[in-house]
Order: C-alpha cells, then structure tokens, then sequence
C-alpha cells in the first residue's frame, strides 16, 4: 500500500475507527509488513469508496493459510450499487494468487453483513463467523 493509497484507507476508515493513533499504526503495519496482510480498496472516480483489510493465519483446520476479512466498509453513498459485492469479487480473485484455503469474516452480531455474505457464497460456521472455502 502506498502513501496515497494509505491515506485513502484511513480516510474511509476513521469514520468507524475512534483511535485515529492506533487505526495509523496498524495501516504502517500493512505497509511494513505485506506478509501479514493488506488493505483493499474500491474507488469510483478517482475516489475512495470502499475498504476491507485482509490478515493471514495459519489455520490447522484448514490444513493452510485462511484469509480474515475485517473493517467491511462502503461509503454512504456508494452502497446498495454493488460496490461491496465487487470488492469482495475481485478481493476473491486477489486471494487466489496467494494460495489462500479459506476466507473469514468476522461479522459481530451484523444481521446486514450476515444476509449479504450469504448472498455471496459464505456460510456461518459459528455465529460470529461466516467462511468461503477456496
């Protein structure tokens, strides 16, 4: 992630994060260490819309690396116009490329996260997680 795309990530992401401290040190931890994870952005004109960050684990029910998928945000404006459903669509394609086995999402208690990752494939495993498998 790079400097401008940084920006845009914590612009979208200090409307729901408090600790604008704390939402900056994790955001130069994906840019340190790209190892642990990225942010993943959408943008419409030229703008940032949307964002999801990604973290890797070593998950030995999955017998592999699992995708968790946090920090689901679309603007306002932009939702209900398929904006989420292409993030995750080409985060999906995006993951592909690292051999990841599985995709989870933590979802808190969210019954509009929950009945639109049910819509996009995943399933519960937990009622605090709903999965993809690759």
């Amino acid at each position: 992630m790079a400097g401008p795309e940084r920006y845009d990530a914590f612009s979208l992401m200090k409307r729901f994060r408090t600790d604008e401290a704390l939402l900056g040190d994790a955001l130069a931890l994906f840019v340190d260490r790209e190892d642990f994870g990225f942010v993943w952005l959408a943008y419409e004109d030229d703008s940032p819309v949307a964002c999801a960050c990604v973290g890797y684990v070593i998950a030995t029910d999955a017998g592999g690396v699992v995708a968790v998928v946090r920090d689901i945000y679309v603007l306002p404006d932009a939702r209900r116009h398929g904006v989420a459903t292409e993030l995750l669509g080409t985060l999906r394609a995006r993951l592909d490329a690292f051999d990841v086995g599985r995709i989870d999402v933590p979802v808190a208690g969210d019954p509009g996260l929950q009945a639109f990752l049910i819509a996009a494939g995943y399933r519960a495993t937990d009622e605090r997680t709903f999965s993809l498998d690759r």
